[in-house]
């Protein structure tokens, strides 16, 4: 860069800069108001979980749900009757077997904007005459439903009193059996309010207004504290605030559990939220100012420290500004993003800081900046660079969050860069640093104390290079069988600390209630291959239920499903035929239950679906099948009903435009009869898996469902299709239990792809078989084990993504691909320690642990150009390996030093974070670049003065090289005072 361009472009640049300051804090404050979490989205739409999960919350659209409770909330508390009332005042415990009919589907039509509803007189009316009041609450359409257990315990005595469907009596013991372990506690005595949330209920980060309506509707109940009103000062409420966040990072919290207790999928999304912002604001400031102090302590100039700190802030709120310009949304995980920029940032300047005050000692303050710019563009453009690579590389993991933040940290270190090459030098040309233009430029003092250590102690690791060297291989090794033992988890309860208030509330409801993690088994019959009665499919589930019961007693609490709505069918002598009372009976209860499969429409449904419309592709198949000609199918589609789906959830009595109520009739019972006869029946189990008071391995449990429950749909379908000869489903068997030496030996036996294969958990195929009776396992709790797998090959593939990607930019450095490679064994070494360690000593990798290993190896290259940079300048001035190893230390080793201070101990103010994945990548990014400093101040320098330390020479210094070698051997005798160890500038003595 030419003399004179910071005095020709320097006021516009900052100018740039501060027009530019507005759109960074719009950006920042759009990103922040964005950010909402829900971990069932974190899997891509690609992926077969995700997309049977999405399909089964198409056909059961009720995992929105909020479990309230609170202490004293029993089955004959009176408030607990008022408070599900005032949540929906058109439910109460009198009419709640009637709701769940099949006429509640005329509500979906109203509260779904995305059902098109008919053109019915009677929905015409209704909506013409509906009127809202003006003192009806926000929250008036927030909920949906609610079910309480003594709801349900009056539902089921009146449908089974004896009087009721079919005479069918069941007895209150078998009725609290049936609840028990869901919204009844295992002693009766206890319950709970399952709300289930409208269509119309905020999501996203608003979702904690359905939480606070909750809240608030409990202390009208009397079941909730009232808000107390804080009357203090601005001044008292803001050293309040300090005093409470010391207190809660030294003593921990103390939640309040005396009003209403929260548990459920939305309320897990926005714990993760709350838990992400209250990290943000409470460590955000405090790694400020460690990184702010630490800038002081390296130059002791307020002026040089508050540049610092301004050129970082703003490269921090430029990546955060990104999230929000270019269209994505925040989530928890990224909001440790602007912390990572900001210390880099720093980092980065501090760097520029010392180059700029080398350059006013050589030449003075007359361009300095530019002169500085010209000697730090390389080393640090590639430190940012390969940061960048590393932080890119996590691009490769499939889980959504940690893409983002790979993304946008990258994008962030790339912009801070940009400002740290234009801006920093512009406001240091404005205001430059005149105390150290006196001063010439190589004659400090080299025995200050730095100097001092760092000539003790780089001339221990080149007289002992070879011993060093093999001493940090050994290591390596060591730790990295230690890395075959790694675990992970991604359960949701370990994203918070133990203090935090939904671990308490959790706790709480899995003493008193049971577990509250879902997980879902759907049994899809094939109604054209399945022409057997309801009866022996209602037996299919109770069988399943049965063995889950007794065989997984430990993982489940209770289990929900269409046995819980029914009695115990009557089971008679198996082998033989049926006789006609066996038979009467099966079609009876077949009848029974088909005639009132509406009460059961959450744990039976229909998949399948025909378009009524003439330019569907199977319009005339539709119509033969449905037996209607095109003149009904017409008047059907012009008065709405579009397809089979909307012509069965029609509701009874209402009237269509243009069709009577006895034409509707029929075309109903046409279109239950095609979805009899050519659907697919889904009957739903639901189990309640604990989250906290019992340790379940989610990919075990996940193995544990199928392998009892894939044996029983075997055995029925030998039964029921005794002519077919269908494949036994495969009995399956993770890796992990075949334990490390299994891995490996799979590995050179051929049966694993890859070294990264040994890492990770891989599942026994199966063939792909058309049953017609088969079982689809979803839920949250294999989402939650597929993210599991996936965190660890993340942790795998994005590790060696960014270790090629550095290699090859190393490589294109040093110019020379064996110098670049050989220069990435230091860089490794980090890694390895680390996580190995945490492998040997059982530490769980979550989320925030997975993102440290590439972003830690692109972070920890930076020193290691420096160092080489300028051990290289020192072998171009005609230095040996030694001396030029010494020159390095001398020119860049403080340096290092002050960077890996405020980039670790900065980035360790998150290990005080109540948000476990902001915790652990906090505390792993301060242990590895701790590591990363000892690998390039003991490893690399022991590693450039062995014989492979020439392979870092440029060529044509090969043969100085080989010329020079007897000089080195004697000069490994030398003393410490007799290793050359050239003078530093003052600004490489600054602490």
């Amino acid at each position: 860069m030419q003399n004179g361009f910071f005095k020709r472009y320097g006021f516009r640049i900052l100018i740039v800069i501060v027009f530019l300051l507005p759109f960074v804090w719009m950006g920042t404050k759009r990103t922040l108001m964005s950010n909402s979490n829900n971990v069932a989205d974190w899997l891509p739409s690609y992926f077969t979980e995700t997309q049977q999960y999405n399909w089964f919350l198409e056909h059961f659209p009720y995992e929105r749900f909020v479990v309230v409770s609170w202490k004293g909330c029993t089955m004959d508390d009176t408030r607990l009757e008022m408070f599900a009332q005032k949540l929906v005042p058109s439910q109460s415990i009198d009419d709640f077997a009637s709701l769940s009919e099949g006429p509640s589907y005329q509500a979906e039509f109203l509260l779904d904007p995305k059902i098109e509803a008919p053109a019915t007189e009677s929905l015409q009316e209704e909506k013409a005459s509906e009127k809202t009041p003006e003192d009806e609450p926000y929250y008036a359409h927030y909920f949906k439903s609610v079910v309480t257990g003594p709801r349900l315990l009056a539902a089921l005595r009146e449908q089974y009193s004896g009087d009721g469907i079919g005479g069918v009596s069941m007895t209150d013991r078998e009725i609290f059996e049936k609840l028990k372990g869901t919204l009844i506690s295992p002693d009766g005595h206890g319950t709970a309010m399952m709300v289930t949330l409208a269509t119309e209920a905020p999501h996203g980060k608003d979702l904690a207004k359905v939480l606070e309506a909750i809240r608030e509707i409990g202390r009208e109940c009397g079941v909730h504290p009232p808000v107390k009103e804080d009357h203090r000062s601005l001044v008292a409420k803001i050293f309040g605030g300090i005093g409470t966040t010391c207190s809660e990072i030294v003593f921990g919290r103390n939640p309040d559990m005396s009003g209403v207790i929260l548990g459920g999928p939305p309320t897990d999304n926005v714990a993760i939220t709350h838990e992400g912002e209250h990290t943000l604001r409470r460590l955000a400031g405090i790694c400020g100012l460690i990184g702010l102090f630490l800038a002081w302590l390296c130059f002791r100039n307020i002026r040089l420290t508050m540049f610092v700190f301004w050129v970082s802030i703003i490269s921090a709120g430029a990546a955060l500004a990104c999230v929000a310009l270019t269209g994505s949304r925040c989530d928890a995980i990224l909001l440790s993003m602007p912390a990572l920029v900001y210390v880099l940032s720093m980092s980065g300047a501090v760097h520029m800081i010392n180059y700029y005050h080398d350059a006013i000692q050589e030449n003075g303050v007359d361009g300095a900046p530019e002169r500085a710019l010209m000697h730090a563009w390389k080393p640090c453009f590639f430190a940012s660079f390969t940061t960048a690579l590393g932080m890119l590389s996590l691009y490769t993991s499939h889980l959504i969050p940690i893409t983002k933040f790979g993304v946008y940290s990258a994008l962030g270190v790339m912009l801070g860069l940009l400002i740290l090459f234009y801006y920093l030098p512009s406001l240091l040309y404005f205001f430059p640093s005149k105390h150290i233009s006196v001063q010439s430029f190589g004659t400090a003092s080299d025995d200050s104390f730095m100097q001092r250590f760092w000539r003790a102690w780089g001339g221990f690791i080149v007289r002992n290079n070879r011993l060093v060297a093999l001493a940090c291989v050994g290591l390596m090794i060591f730790f990295a069988f230690g890395m075959l033992q790694i675990k992970t988890s991604v359960k949701m309860m370990r994203f918070f600390s133990a203090d935090s208030e939904i671990i308490h509330h959790y706790t709480w409801l899995e003493e008193h209630l049971g577990p509250l993690v879902p997980m879902e088994i759907v049994l899809k019959f094939d109604n054209e291959r399945c022409k057997f009665n309801t009866v022996d499919r209602l037996r299919l589930v109770e069988d399943i239920n049965a063995a889950l019961r007794e065989k997984l007693q430990d993982g489940i609490g209770g289990i929900l499903s269409a046995e819980s709505a029914l009695p115990v069918t009557k089971r008679f002598p198996e082998g033989g035929r049926k006789s006609a009372r066996q038979i009467g009976y099966e079609r009876a209860a077949s009848s029974l239950i088909d005639n009132h499969r509406a009460q059961m429409r959450d744990f039976v449904t229909v998949d399948g679906n025909r378009s009524l419309k003439s330019d569907d592709p199977l319009y005339m198949e539709t119509l033969r099948q449905l037996n209607l000609d095109d003149t009904d199918a017409s008047r059907l589609v012009r008065a709405g009903l579009t397809d089979t789906k909307k012509l069965v959830a029609f509701p009874d009595h209402a009237v269509a435009a243009g069709i009577s109520s006895d034409e509707m009739d029929v075309f109903r019972k046409k279109a239950q009869k095609w979805e009899k006869e050519h659907g697919t029946d889904l009957w739903r189990i639901s189990l309640r898996v604990w989250s906290l008071k019992r340790d379940i391995d989610y990919a075990l449990f996940v193995n544990d469902v199928q392998n009892v429950a894939n044996p029983i749909i075997d055995r029925f379908l030998k039964e029921k299709f005794p002519n077919e000869n269908f494949p036994e489903h495969t009995i399956l068997v993770k890796e992990e239990e075949k334990g490390t030496m299994g891995k490996i030996t799979g590995w050179f036996s051929g049966k694993a792809d890859s070294i990264a294969d040994l890492f990770r958990p891989s599942e026994t195929e199966t063939a792909v078989v058309d049953y017609p009776v088969e079982a689809v396992y979803t839920g949250m709790v294999p989402v939650v084990y597929k993210t599991q797998h996936e965190l660890i090959n993340g942790l795998v593939d994005s590790f060696v993504s960014s270790f090629i990607l550095i290699g090859v930019t190393m490589a294109f450095i040093l110019r020379s691909p064996v110098a670049g490679f050989c220069a990435m064994i230091p860089n490794v070494f980090p890694v390895v320690i680390v996580f190995g360690f945490m492998g040997r000593a059982g530490f769980l990798v979550d989320v925030g642990t997975m993102m440290t290993a590439s972003v830690a190896l692109g972070i920890a290259v930076d020193d290691t150009i420096h160092f080489l940079t300028w051990f290289r300048d020192g072998i171009d001035n005609g230095m040996n390996q030694k001396e030029a190893t010494m020159f390095a230390y001398s020119r860049c080793a403080t340096s290092m030093f002050q960077t890996t201070l405020i980039a670790g101990l900065g980035l360790s103010a998150f290990a005080l974070s109540t948000f476990t994945p902001t915790q652990m990548f906090g505390i792993m990014m301060l242990a590895i670049l701790t590591a990363a400093l000892f690998g390039d101040i003991i490893f690399l320098a022991a590693l450039l003065n062995t014989p492979l330390g020439r392979v870092f020479r440029p060529r044509l210094q090969e043969k100085e090289a080989l010329d020079s070698a007897v000089v080195e051997t004697e000069a490994t005798n030398l003393e410490d005072d007799k290793i050359p160890f050239p003078k530093a500038s003052n600004s490489q003595q600054a602490v």
